[in-house]
């Protein structure tokens, strides 16, 4: 009956076996009543703070070009400190998730001065061995499909496992400005109120 949330059962026969062995069972469960609430509000973007029901999800940068070039371990950008053009950026998504969920999507929006370095969309995840620079980490790597689209790169999982995940991504810097994104959202497409969405972070300033 959970899956009653956003599926058609109405329109198949096995609709009338669940509801069937609804009213077969005992008075607690016939007394049981759920109240399903959904709300939208509109809000400036640095109002908005990091929330979630079922998922977590954190979005960091770190700066990867300068540390290749030197063979040194990447560097956090914190919000607010400056970038150049050329430089190439990887942004990390950090996600827990409280339990496996179906058909996951995540959306990360990215701002203008940044460009995929892989443009093309496909399949991704390692399965259970992940690459690293210092060597090889055993771990879980989702698997799904990358769509990347002009002004955000969207992610689609049959299966998203639970606890700590991590996604990244790598950009170069390609304007000088200062550029804002939208929060990056995560959530099962079979049962939106399972979502997160990271906090406000100022706005990404680059120069030549």
């Amino acid at each position: 009956m959970l899956q009653k949330e956003t599926q058609k059962w109405d329109t198949e026969p096995a609709y009338i076996d669940a509801i069937t062995a609804i009213l077969d069972g005992s008075k607690a469960v016939l007394d049981t009543k759920v109240l399903a609430l959904s709300a939208t509000y509109n809000s400036p973007f640095k109002d908005i703070k990091a929330a979630g029901n079922g998922f977590t999800i954190e979005r960091l940068f770190y700066l990867s070009s300068r540390a290749q070039s030197r063979d040194l371990p990447e560097t956090e950008i914190l919000p607010g400190d400056p970038v150049k053009v050329g430089d190439k950026i990887r942004i990390v998504y950090k996600i827990w998730n409280g339990e496996n969920r179906s058909f996951v999507k995540l959306t990360a929006g990215r701002e203008a001065s940044l460009n995929p370095v892989q443009q093309l969309s496909g399949h991704i995840g390692y399965g259970f061995i992940r690459p690293l620079r210092s060597g090889f980490v055993w771990g879980f790597t989702p698997q799904g499909y990358r769509n990347v689209k002009a002004s955000a790169t969207e992610y689609y999982f049959d299966s998203y496992p639970e606890e700590k995940t991590e996604l990244s991504e790598e950009f170069f810097v390609t304007r000088a400005g200062s550029f804002q994104a939208p929060v990056t959202v995560i959530e099962s497409l079979y049962a939106p109120h399972y979502r997160a969405n990271t906090e406000y972070r100022k706005p990404l300033e680059s120069s030549l």
